[in-house]
């Protein structure tokens, strides 16, 4: 489909609303434009603006019945029919397209995330910054290391609960670097600043694969 650039690393394509959404296309458009911008000014900072000349998605689709989303996102990432999503799984990017849940049912099915004004913005530019990570990594998505960190990330690029600023209790790291299964992005996001603020953020990238990560981590930020 064809897609256009509005400015460096943002760019239009198709949009699909259901007709119940009409009214909100130009703030729906608008959203999708302000998460790349997020996402581009996070790329400048770390010196990885040319990985964003290109767009990440080339469609958007936003729904206002989760059980369309879900549908969706089964077919997109060749799920099995019969899988159950999470009520709070709102957004994803796969194969060149955004999708979404409206910002009104985002708002009801999670509250955390929506409570920030730019909480819709910040739940799109988290898919598209899963899309950079893998760009960054030269498109080996399997070297994005555990759970916590390429979510953690997503968070980071996104800004989303940026005001979680405070070093996580040790318990909570604790937790988080030893679970394999997925748990808040909250968490993984206070967790994730910490050590971005300890260890350069490529370095972290770098090591995110190998075995012994969270030890390497751990002795890198000088944690006992």
């Amino acid at each position: 489909m064809a897609f256009s650039a509005v400015e460096q690393g943002v760019f239009d394509f198709p949009l699909s609303i259901p007709p119940a959404l009409e009214g909100e296309r130009p703030a729906l458009r608008a959203a999708v434009r302000d998460a790349q911008r997020r996402i581009v000014r996070f790329a400048a900072t770390y010196g990885w603006a040319r990985l964003v000349e290109e767009p990440f998605a080339t469609e958007a689709r936003i729904f206002d019945r989760k059980a369309d989303f879900d549908r969706d996102a089964i077919a997109l990432t060749g799920s099995e029919p019969a899988t159950l999503l999470p009520k709070t799984f709102s957004a994803g990017l796969e194969r060149g397209v955004l999708i979404a849940v409206s910002p009104a049912l985002y708002a009801a099915n999670f509250p955390e995330g929506a409570r920030d004004p730019a909480g819709y913005e910040k739940l799109l530019a988290h898919e598209i910054a899963h899309r950079l990570h893998v760009r960054i990594l030269d498109g080996h998505e399997d070297d994005m290391g555990p759970i916590w960190f390429f979510e953690g990330f997503a968070v980071y690029a996104a800004g989303q609960w940026a005001e979680d600023a405070w070093d996580p209790e040790p318990e909570l790291l604790d937790s988080v670097l030893r679970s394999s299964r997925r748990g808040s992005y909250r968490d993984y996001g206070k967790v994730f600043r910490f050590f971005a603020r300890r260890v350069p953020l490529r370095d972290l990238i770098g090591q995110a694969a190998k075995p012994r990560f969270a030890e390497w981590a751990r002795a890198t930020a000088e944690l006992p």
